[in-house]
């Protein structure tokens, strides 16, 4: 990480590494649609198990890089919230509204 001397270059890292999160986060949303469009029953769209398991290893990268792991967690639990409600959208668009998907 370059240590900045000013506002100017803190404000062009934070825009560096937004430049570098933005396509992920649009790549992870793409899987995200992927699960919509394979789940079988809309029911599985939401699986706390698999919620607890991101964050937990969210927040043991965000603890290996010496991070606020916290803020970790905060960000990934919106970031999940969302995917699960997109996930929910796509099911529903590709689906209908009922409980499983027709084979």
């Amino acid at each position: 990480m370059k240590q900045c001397e000013n506002m100017k270059e803190v404000r062009e890292e934070i825009d560096r590494v937004d430049r570098l999160i933005v396509p992920l986060l649009l790549e992870r949303l793409e899987y995200i649609a992927q699960a919509g469009q394979i789940k079988l029953d809309r029911d599985t769209v939401r699986d706390e198990w698999r919620v607890e398991d991101v964050v937990a290893k969210v927040k043991a990268e965000a603890a290996k890089n010496n991070g606020d792991i916290a803020y970790i967690e905060m960000v990934y639990r919106f970031l999940i919230e969302y995917s699960i409600n997109h996930e929910f959208d796509v099911w529903d668009a590709a689906y209908g509204e009922g409980e499983k998907r027709k084979a």
